[in-house]
């Protein structure tokens, strides 16, 4: 006669969950005036206040930023507040930019930027380009009333 043992349930994590990997931002200077910022794993509202922080500062000295999530297997609808932020701000500054979505990314944008405001591409190559053949105008600000 046996036994019946039930183990212990296993706790499963499900990819990106690792805190090891819940966003791993990096930078690199392209040239003296371009900043390369990309990012892997995933941004969600535990970490989306990282990434603004991570690119506020390190986009300053630089006047044009690419910013490539195109691998992120997960991106939030708070990713996409603080691209919204990083969109305001670097407006403000001078800073032209351009993102690289992935997937997940472009998910989010069909649905809380349908009318295509941000400026992407489809990778960091024709970022690069688009940033070249001159500025862009992302957000327009209203003067300030005097």
């Amino acid at each position: 006669m046996s036994l019946a043992t039930t183990a212990a349930p296993l706790a499963v994590t499900r990819p990106g969950r690792d805190r090891t990997d819940r966003g791993l931002f990096r930078a690199r200077e392209l040239i003296s005036t371009t900043l390369l910022i990309a990012a892997e794993g995933e941004v969600d509202a535990s970490n989306s206040g990282d990434m603004l922080g991570y690119v506020e500062d390190s986009v300053t000295g630089y006047q044009q930023l690419v910013l490539d999530l195109s691998k992120l297997h997960f991106f939030g609808t708070d990713g996409f507040s603080a691209l919204h932020t990083i969109n305001v701000r670097c407006s403000r500054r001078g800073v032209e930019w351009v993102l690289v979505p992935g997937p997940s990314v472009a998910r989010v944008l069909r649905v809380c930027d349908p009318e295509g405001l941000l400026t992407t591409a489809g990778n960091i190559v024709s970022a690069v380009a688009a940033l070249a053949r001159g500025p862009h105008t992302h957000l327009k600000l209203a003067p300030l009333a005097k």
